[in-house]
């Protein structure tokens, strides 16, 4: 965890740089826009013991609209709390979806774009298999998520960003309906 938030940091380090370089270049007329991306990112979850990961593919119509295929895992470690008189499981599990996202930057033609992001997908859940929980339960999920988030130019072809969402999770023939809360930094190519 210490290794990716120290990751996302360093990014936006290098980010500010670089942005003023980006600044220059996106002045002069001859530079084409690149509408296409490839993305990657990385985070914890809040309010779990987790990560998460992703990687996209977008296609940005305007300077301010991105519109984005995504596919996330996203990982919660089991939870033991022991008491004096016994104790308390929560079970954890790794969930993987394909999803079609949108952005919607505000002030994107700036240095710092903030954004709003929102998504649904489908995929599976896989819970733990441990001594406390030893059914295999792999499940059909749905998600749908939205947040906020910002984007730094870093050069001609490449933007670091970070956003925050709240992805809500409901588990196919089941009453489960679970809530995530990932932070995530990453880079794209634009292309």
């Amino acid at each position: 965890m210490r290794g990716v938030g120290g990751l996302v940091l360093l990014v936006l380090g290098l980010a500010g740089h670089q942005a003023a370089a980006q600044d220059r270049e996106t002045s002069s007329a001859n530079t084409p826009d690149r509408r296409l991306s490839i993305e990657v990112a990385a985070g914890p979850q809040i309010a779990y013991v987790g990560s998460t990961v992703s990687g996209a593919f977008g296609f940005a119509p305007t300077r301010s609209l991105t519109l984005l295929v995504s596919v996330e895992r996203s990982h919660i470690r089991d939870e033991i709390e022991r008491f004096d008189d016994g104790y308390g499981f929560e079970r954890g599990g790794t969930e993987t979806w394909v999803s079609a996202e949108v952005r919607y930057a505000f002030l994107a033609r700036r240095r710092v774009s903030p954004y709003l992001v929102g998504g649904t997908g489908r995929g599976i859940s896989r819970p733990s298999v441990n001594d406390f929980f030893p059914d295999v339960n792999e499940r059909n999920i749905q998600v749908i998520y939205y947040g906020a988030g910002a984007r730094v130019p870093m050069g001609r072809r490449f933007d670091a960003f970070v956003d925050g969402r709240i992805i809500m999770q409901v588990e196919g023939k089941s009453d489960y309906f679970g809530v995530r809360f990932p932070v995530r930094g990453g880079i794209a190519w634009r292309f």
